[in-house]
This record gives C-alpha cells, structure tokens and sequence, in this order.
C-alpha cells in the first residue's frame, strides 16, 4: 500500500516563524491556497482513506483533498503534533532565553528532549507510528494521512529505519508531500517533499 503523507497548508504562525505544536491556529489565505493545489495534484490518485490529525490546519487540508475523493476523513488524536507544552506559540528564537536548560538538551539529545509541559519526539514517534501501524492494517491502495512537520518527520525515521535525531536533516515544506510504499515489513520512500504543485509563489 501507498502512504501519502501531507503537511498541512501554512498558518500566520508559520510565516511568524512561532512554535507551533497542539495550539490550533487555522489555515491562513495563503494555507488555503495551499491545501487547494495539494487537493488538485492527487485529485485523480486511486485514495482509499483519508486520516487527518484533528487540528483545524490539518483537517482543513484534509476536507480540501477529499472533495475530490468523497470519502470522508477519520481524524486520529495520534496525528496530532508534538505537544510544545508552555513554548506554544513562542518565536523560535527565543526558546533558548526562554527555556535555556530544555533548549541545550534540544540542541545535543533531540529526539529524548522533552518540551516543558509537553513531550518528546519519541514519545511522539511512538503514538504517531502506532496509528501508522493500525492504518496499513486496514487498508491495501492509496491512503492520504494529514498532519504536522514533527509528526510527519518521526514517522519517516521510524519507517526507514533511521535513528529519531535525523529527522533535523530533513526540510519539510507546509504543503510538502511525501509517499511511503509498503510490501509486507519492507517500507520504501518514493518521494519526499514534493512541492511543485504549489508553485513559486505559494512555496516561499
């Protein structure tokens, strides 16, 4: 089976640069736009399922998609982002002032580094990879799953077998889409962040 995995269209708090983990900003104009060129490049893919994170920026992107497919959409609380605790909403740049202990392990030890008031990346690999798990169970063809950079970024390591800390030497776009292939226990990337549908404009 095919795994289509899609990052949700940008928020104001994406083109802020702020931390954006299970706060729930939505789509913005240009987020919108997005989730419309994401719908349109897989309108004619054979999707079986549609699965989105129930935050409103991936569930809007995921009610784009399906009006070509008319399916439906199962929201999955495991889809969800990593929870950034008490650094929602906060500018990247300040996390080190603001959390300066969190932010050196962050910096050395990422994937066990856990948000204050929140989580860790493998905490959120496990949830996220345990919904991963239950869909390729249910399903043979094409299936589209919604959700977040974090989220998106451990399910991928987890898939290819790559220690949780890479996932820093991965650039996930809003709008970005990527496909896993599943035969049995083999799991194989067809394609990572595919952002051509979105054209110049939207992808800066």
């Amino acid at each position: 089976m095919r795994l289509i995995l899609v990052r949700h269209g940008q928020t104001d708090w994406n083109r802020e640069y702020r931390v954006q983990g299970q706060a729930d900003p939505p789509l913005n104009e240009s987020g919108k736009a997005q989730a419309e060129a994401i719908a349109r490049a897989l309108k004619d893919e054979p999707v079986e399922a549609i699965y989105s994170s129930p935050l409103s920026r991936a569930f809007e992107t995921a009610r784009a998609i399906d009006e070509s497919h008319h399916i439906g959409i199962a929201r999955i609380d495991a889809l969800k982002e990593l929870n950034v605790g008490d650094l929602d909403g906060i500018p990247y740049p300040d996390i080190k002032s603001r959390s300066p202990d969190f932010f050196r392990v962050w910096s050395t030890e990422p994937a066990s580094a856990r948000w204050p008031g929140g989580e860790s990346m493998r905490e959120l690999q496990t949830r996220a990879w345990g919904a991963v798990q239950e869909i390729t169970k249910r399903h043979e063809e094409s299936v589209v799953v919604t959700s977040h950079l974090f989220a998106i970024l451990a399910i991928l390591c987890k898939a290819l077998d790559l220690n949780l800390s890479n996932f820093r030497n991965f650039n996930l776009g809003v709008g970005g889409i990527s496909t896993l292939e599943f035969a049995g226990d083999r799991r194989r990337l067809v394609s990572f962040n595919e952002t051509c549908h979105l054209g110049d404009p939207l992808a800066r």
